[in-house]
């Protein structure tokens, strides 16, 4: 998490770029909306892409619907709105927003193509246009956006180091940068891998026998500390429930995340075989320990089903707050006790002030539309972000002002907003909802993005 920046800054770069963000962004999804701009634009646009595509990867197999909602003008409003808004050269921006324009164009033309020959099978192509191509769109533009940004802060700090006549090189603060880029691009690349093997892993009968293997442990658990369980094929039975598990519930994007770290901080290759020969056995403890949690008592988890479905994001959620914590503070006491403050002030936030917020927003938005929830994913996503961005502000950093913590808030509250207007939008013109796996994973990155947009041109106090 980038933290340290030139002390030059001033103090309001971070809160004009997140207002502008936001300027920016709304104003190029209002513009993208209009009726004359669709019309002049948007549909031309999809017309040009649908025809590339017919070139390069060959006609539909099948009649496909392609409308308005296939353009990728959203995509195009978001990365161009985080580029335009950067306290950059006009120049740098305007280059860097037609690039990102280019490369969206490639992707969704790419996606269109493929979803065109792939239509012939319903289960492929329902795996492409729900699973594999929204989360490489969105991974994309994050990946590009955050090169971008970092390309243009390389090139300022180098032009500033050139300047300065006592200038110094700190090698251990460019080594740990260094090593942070390479985790991000490890885990870029293997989390597209890991969404476009989703149909493999999500129809096999050798994970499908894993899930089974982890039902029974976890029923022969259970039943050894006295809890009346049981385990046939798949089916975990409880006297709170019968539970199913699948290649799904146990395929979580954890993996490829723990891989990206094998390989972005192992030194050798020794030492990142034996991470990989880790994993196995470490996902599978993983996974019957998060069923266990149905032995929790009605009086601490009424639920046991939402605990199960959240388990991994209630668990990575800690991990990257012990992580941030100790990167900030490096390895040690301090690091532990600020990860466990922030994560206790979280957990209270979300404990206070979580229904009330919930229900605030679900009475804006439920009048109109009505969301398939049937994880409690979206329900949990706004209280969850808040009670994790609580919590990363209190581990990361020993001094934040008040100024810079609400600014960051107020961003976050807005994107609720912004995400759930947008999901009611979708949902009654095209009848789509988020796949709950894509909602779970911006749970997580939202308030880990926000903080790094605040905290980008402003240095911390100690």
């Amino acid at each position: 998490m980038p933290t340290d920046t030139p002390p030059e800054r001033r103090p309001n770069h971070a809160r004009s770029f997140a207002l502008r963000g936001v300027a920016w962004s709304l104003g190029l999804f209002g513009l993208v909306r209009l009726s004359w701009f669709e019309a002049l634009a948007v549909l031309p646009l999809t017309r040009l892409q649908t025809h590339v595509a017919d070139l390069t990867f060959g006609p539909a197999v099948r009649p496909i619907d392609v409308t308005l909602a296939c353009s990728g003008a959203d995509a195009l409003a978001l990365c161009a709105g985080a580029i335009l808004a950067y306290p950059a050269a006009w120049r740098t921006r305007v280059a860097g927003a037609t690039g990102g324009v280019l490369l969206i164009l490639a992707i969704n033309t790419a996606r269109i193509g493929t979803l065109g020959r792939a239509a012939a099978s319903p289960g492929l192509f329902d795996a492409l246009h729900v699973y594999v191509w929204p989360a490489t769109l969105m991974l994309a533009i994050a990946g590009y956006v955050f090169i971008w940004m970092r390309g243009v802060e390389r090139r300022a700090g180098l032009a500033a180091m050139r300047s300065s006549s006592d200038a110094t090189p700190r090698e251990r603060p460019e080594r740990a940068a260094t090593i942070s880029r390479r985790f991000v691009a490890w885990t870029t690349v293997l989390l597209i891998l890991f969404a476009a093997a989703s149909p493999l892993y999500l129809e096999s009968a050798r994970v499908l026998a894993v899930a089974g293997f982890i039902a029974r442990v976890a029923a022969s658990m259970l039943a050894f500390v006295g809890v009346q369980a049981s385990a046939s094929a798949n089916v975990l039975s409880t006297t709170r429930g019968q539970f199913l598990v699948t290649q799904e519930c146990i395929s979580t994007p954890l993996i490829p995340v723990y891989l990206a770290a094998i390989f972005a901080y192992s030194r050798t290759w020794r030492w990142r075989a034996v991470g990989m020969l880790a994993a196995p056995p470490l996902f599978i403890t993983l996974g019957v320990a998060r069923l266990l949690v149905v032995a929790l008592p009605p009086t601490i988890v009424a639920s046991p089903l939402f605990l199960v479905h959240a388990f991994y994001q209630l668990l990575l959620a800690a991990l990257v707050v012990f992580l941030a914590a100790t990167w900030r503070h490096g390895a040690g006491g301090l690091a532990s006790r600020r990860a466990t403050l922030g994560l206790a002030l979280g957990l209270a936030v979300v404990y206070v002030l979580g229904p009330l917020y919930t229900r605030a927003l679900s009475a804006t938005f439920a009048a109109s539309t009505s969301f398939d929830d049937p994880q409690g994913a979206i329900a949990l996503l706004p209280t969850f972000q808040v009670g994790l961005y609580v919590a990363l502000s209190v581990a990361a950093f020993t001094a934040l002002t008040w100024r810079l913590f609400a600014t960051g808030l107020s961003l976050l509250v807005l994107s609720h907003v912004a995400v759930f207007a947008g999901m009611a939008f979708v949902l009654r013109h095209a009848g789509l909802m988020p796949h709950v796996r894509d909602i779970r994973a911006w749970a997580l990155a939202g308030p880990i993005l926000t903080l790094i947009g605040m905290t980008a041109y402003e240095r911390p106090h100690r």
